[in-house]
């Protein structure tokens, strides 16, 4: 029985492990095919990593162990699990040195051997491990993959790597082959990933839960104002979002407490009217029922959306950036809309509200005095719809045609 129970939590944990190990490829669209470097934020650890375009980003439970996941198509370990011992068979293209290492659970390298090859199918032999979970090595110098092995034996953890024979022959359709560099970054299943794509002056956010191997592809939009200012874009639904604040100098636009410092952070503050002025060509101040679309997407119902004040439940913390906000009022930012707290100014010049909360005017007038606004406060998960003074100061946050 005690052997039966340990056998069935082996293929559990190995289940699991493999459950956790994605590699995550990137290609590009619209403005360029290309990528040329990536922002990653795990948006639920708060850990960040840089990439470049070609790179490919390999998620695991468990980082640390420089490895690259093989296939049954590239490494072939049988039997797997193992008692006494096993076959490692995989092919090289060319006359190398290929190298054989075994890791433990704990991610500690217990067994090396490089051997210098022929071109051909190799065929090595592990033996002598003891019960457990472990991942096998293969690398040569332009490649690098690897395999998790489990042992059901119960050996005196004398281990031994033998090299048994070469099979010259033609290469398997998926040989072992130079890739791509491979990046490695802890990942707990249900942990939402933020990635920034950059390429040239244009810019893509992209939210996902990874649960498999997968290739994301990000669409380049140009989004440019008057100044040569790029900004980035985001895809919500069926809306393209800008995914940070407009930074375009206008008449009746400020820096929050006059510091240019926070128009890079925050962006600018526009008065209604030059709000209007204020986008992209190819870009427009979003009106309120834009906003409404946007609202609903994030769970809020129609009647919710209607209402004026604070509505919904969580929409307005889906929004918000995940740091930047008073008192950890963060939100998850679920959707890549990023929102940071700006402010506002008043129209007695007075500046409020940095850090705190977040105000965005709409394209739509209530009167011919106040226009419709949004606003998001750090000690609120909902978002406002109110009604403000067209000569107060707000953020501008713009919407592709």
């Amino acid at each position: 029985m005690k052997t039966l129970t340990f056998i069935v939590s082996l293929l559990f944990a190995i289940a699991a492990l493999q459950a956790q190990d994605y590699q995550i490829s990137f290609t590009g669209s619209g403005q360029s095919t290309s990528v040329d470097s990536i922002q990653v934020l795990n948006l639920t650890q708060g850990t960040t990593l840089s990439l470049n375009g070609d790179d490919v980003l390999h998620l695991l439970e468990t980082a640390g162990i420089n490895v690259h996941a093989g296939n049954e198509n590239t490494v072939k370990i049988y039997p797997n699990p193992m008692i006494t011992s096993t076959i490692v068979k995989f092919f090289n293209a060319n006359e190398q040195t290929v190298c054989l290492e075994i890791f433990n659970e704990m991610g500690e390298l217990i067994a090396k051997q490089s051997t210098p090859v022929q071109r051909g199918t190799q065929i090595f032999e592990i033996s002598g491990l003891s019960s457990g979970i472990y991942t096998v090595n293969v690398s040569a110098a332009d490649w690098k993959y690897a395999a998790k092995l489990i042992s059901l034996g119960n050996n005196p953890e004398n281990i031994r790597i033998k090299h048994l024979s070469t099979n010259d022959e033609s290469a398997p359709e998926n040989a072992l082959k130079s890739i791509k560099d491979l990046v490695q970054m802890q990942y707990n299943d249900g942990e939402m990933i933020q990635f920034k794509a950059f390429a040239g002056n244009y810019a893509t956010v992209f939210n996902l839960i990874p649960t498999q191997s997968q290739t994301v592809n990000f669409e380049f939009i140009s989004c440019t104002d008057g100044h040569g200012n790029n900004y980035a874009v985001v895809i919500i639904g069926t809306q393209t979002w800008m995914a940070e604040n407009m930074n375009y100098e206008t008449e009746n636009s400020w820096c929050q407490g006059d510091d240019p410092a926070n128009c890079e952070i925050y962006g600018r503050l526009y008065t209604w009217n030059a709000a209007l002025t204020a986008c992209p060509d190819g870009w427009h101040l979003s009106s309120d029922d834009e906003w409404k679309i946007l609202e609903m997407y994030l769970g809020m119902s129609q009647i919710e959306a209607d209402k004026t004040g604070l509505r919904g439940t969580d929409e307005g913390k889906k929004l918000k950036s995940t740091s930047g906000w008073y008192s950890n009022g963060n939100g998850t930012d679920a959707v890549g809309f990023m929102a940071l707290p700006g402010g506002y100014r008043g129209s007695d010049g007075t500046y409020f509200g940095l850090g705190k909360n977040g105000m965005w005017w709409m394209a739509t007038e209530q009167n011919s005095t106040y226009a419709w606004t949004r606003r998001l406060y750090y000690n609120q998960d909902k978002v406002g719809r109110e009604s403000s003074r067209k000569d107060t100061g707000f953020i501008v946050r713009c919407l592709q045609d």
